[in-house]
């Protein structure tokens, strides 16, 4: 999942708003988890993650600096150029400051708009980043790393089919794609953070899916160019009838 990270230093404000933010992702059934809510720089920049793609929401003064959300959002920038960056300042002048410093914010709301505007910007905001970031994965993943020993290899992502794991080899991952078979160390969890265009059809089997050929809904059984298949959890069934849908 995409992590989303706020900040927002009035406690009552960042509540509603993260709040908004799991509604929002719920109504858009992205693939966003809120990770960090914090109500100062420092907090906020403990649990920050450099480099990690996905979505901020960002007041602009926070405990008296008028500047330091604009500061923490050139810091992101810099780190992630294909960053989401939303503002919820009550300081419209400083708008034009976004463009100089050349941040580039997705959303730019003024919280004296009242509650609900807020709350319908960030609904809207969380479906455009949704997209946005699903678009950047699937170009910017061509290749799937991974390390035996001292040896790193890649798979192109065109080829691989599926990574797994088997109860009786804990810690291992096996992995099959169109012409070969691989097993390695690591978590899957750790896959799925990294390659979120793989999806996740239970606890056992992260897969890709421009390798499906056909989903039984009924049964949940999923199967792949290879004639291999595998069972999709019941809680991951509507989300994979939805992306199947889409591709059409």
């Amino acid at each position: 999942m995409f992590p989303v990270y706020l900040l927002e230093d009035n406690d009552i404000q960042r509540s509603k708003y993260a709040e908004f933010i799991k509604n929002g992702i719920l109504i858009n059934d992205a693939n966003l988890e809120l990770k960090v809510s914090s109500g100062t720089v420092d907090n906020f920049l403990a649990n920050y993650v450099p480099q990690e793609q996905g979505l901020y929401f960002l007041d602009m003064e926070i405990q008296d600096d008028k500047l330091a959300g604009l500061n923490i959002a050139e810091k992101i920038r810099k780190d992630t150029p294909l960053a989401q960056i939303v503002f919820i300042t009550t300081h419209d002048e400083l708008s034009l400051t976004t463009l100089e410093r050349k941040i580039a914010p997705m959303d730019y709301i003024l919280k004296d708009k009242g509650l609900d505007e807020i709350k319908n910007r960030i609904t809207d905001d969380i479906e455009t980043a949704q997209s946005n970031l699903q678009k950047y994965s699937h170009s910017s993943k061509n290749l799937l790393d991974y390390k035996i020993d001292s040896r790193y290899f890649s798979i192109l992502m065109d080829d691989i089919i599926m990574l797994y794991t088997q109860k009786d080899v804990p810690g291992r991952i096996f992995v099959i794609t169109k012409n070969q078979l691989a097993e390695f160390n690591g978590s899957l969890n750790t896959f799925e953070t990294d390659y979120p265009n793989l999806f996740r059809c239970n606890r056992s089997y992260l897969v890709n899916l421009e390798n499906a050929t056909t989903y039984d809904s009924h049964t949940r059984t999923l199967a792949f160019i290879d004639d291999s298949t595998c069972e999709v959890s019941f809680r991951k069934n509507k989300e994979l009838i939805k992306l199947l849908s889409n591709k059409k």
